[in-house]
């Protein structure tokens, strides 16, 4: 057996091969980049790229570092692109912005006294006039009709996860993320004036409410009925006047329709928030510092990882990926990235267009200043 020393020499005497013909690599990348920049011809080559991962694999005497080849010449062929880009410099897409102003027309979804409403006051807080609608999508095609500057919906909360149709309508719509709240959820049982816990009998609230308040209200024995919004089920309790019935809702809708607090902060989560996205049919001219997208892939092994290495060359944080099914093709998912970074950074614009250009049916769902439950 070969001492250790030995085999360092070995491999530096390699290195020192290797690394006069990786510079020579790059210098003919830069004149292919010439070339394609007076051809217009586009950086990256799908194509091309398969036709030398597959001639590398062929080259091998041992087959048993094929993929090791197929990797090895990857971050090869990634460091051309970066030559070439550098080259020819990728710019970001042009598209229409406007003024983030506080004095638009902005609706939520929910009715006075929900969660939905106060992100709203607090995101835009010169805005007294809001409108209010009783779905998700309709706050989406508001924006559609023009009827509306700015909605704002919940996205995902931190104890149960995504609100999946948001996600769904932001494919389904022609809306960008232009803003998000975080808003700290603190449930209340609310019943009506005079009312004691023993008189209740049936507590109503949105689906998520009564799941995030679930140990406490499970303990209470009642009768649990969802409802299409916490606000909604407190101003129902409030005009039926019943003493038996009770709703789940912030202490805000308690005042605003008359109620007694009964119960405060049941939900089992007490760090429990929810993020609320400010939508809008065109970008807004801000310094973002936070993109959202989404994408589908082909199907085929590491096609994933392949997409999601451009953001680690890059140095871009990826705070968040998940998938969701499409629509009419069972068995296959696209899937929705936040990002952190500068939207308009060269760093940013170049991993977008790799993922852009790596994937189907890209879309840009927003570029906005990025806020935290920490803020809060």
């Amino acid at each position: 057996m070969k001492d250790i020393k030995d085999l360092r020499k070995q491999i530096d005497l390699i290195d020192d091969k290797l690394i006069p013909l990786f510079e020579s690599r790059m210098d003919v990348a830069k004149q292919v980049a010439e070339y394609k920049r007076t051809a217009g011809a586009a950086v990256l080559q799908t194509g091309r790229e398969k036709e030398v991962l597959s001639r590398a694999v062929d080259n091998l005497q041992n087959k048993e570092y094929a993929n090791e080849a197929r990797d090895f010449m990857t971050a090869v062929m990634d460091l051309s692109k970066e030559v070439q880009l550098k080259t020819n410099p990728v710019e970001q897409q042009k598209r229409e912005r406007k003024p983030l102003t506080k004095h638009a027309k902005v609706g939520f979804q929910g009715t006075e006294g929900s969660y939905s409403q106060q992100a709203a006051e607090e995101f835009f807080p010169e805005q007294k006039d809001m409108s209010a609608y009783s779905a998700f999508e309709k706050v989406f095609e508001a924006i559609d009709r023009g009827e509306i500057d700015f909605g704002v919906v919940p996205i995902e909360n931190s104890s149960i996860g995504s609100v999946v149709e948001v996600y769904d309508l932001l494919g389904k719509y022609n809306c960008f993320i232009v803003g998000e709240k975080w808003i700290r959820i603190e449930h209340c049982l609310l019943g009506v004036k005079g009312a004691q816990l023993s008189d209740i009998g049936t507590v109503y609230s949105k689906a998520e409410a009564l799941e995030q308040a679930h140990e406490y209200l499970v303990s209470g024995g009642w009768n649990l009925i969802p409802y299409a919004n916490t606000a909604i089920a407190a101003k129902m309790v409030a005009k039926k006047g019943d003493k038996s019935l009770a709703a789940v809702a912030g202490e805000s809708a308690a005042k605003i329709y008359g109620l007694d607090i009964l119960a405060k902060g049941i939900n089992s989560d007490k760090e429990n928030f929810t993020r609320f996205i400010v939508i809008s049919k065109t970008l807004v001219d801000i310094d973002a510092d936070k993109v959202s997208v989404s994408f589908t892939l082909v199907n085929e092994s590491g096609a994933l990882y392949k997409v999601l290495r451009f953001f680690s060359r890059y140095g871009i944080n990826m705070v968040k990926i998940e998938s969701r099914p499409l629509k009419n093709n069972p068995g296959s998912y696209y899937f929705v990235a936040d990002l952190e970074g500068n939207c308009r950074s060269k760093d940013m614009i170049q991993a977008l267009y790799y993922v852009e250009k790596s994937t189907q049916d890209f879309k840009l769902l927003g570029e906005y200043v990025k806020n935290s439950p920490q803020e809060v």
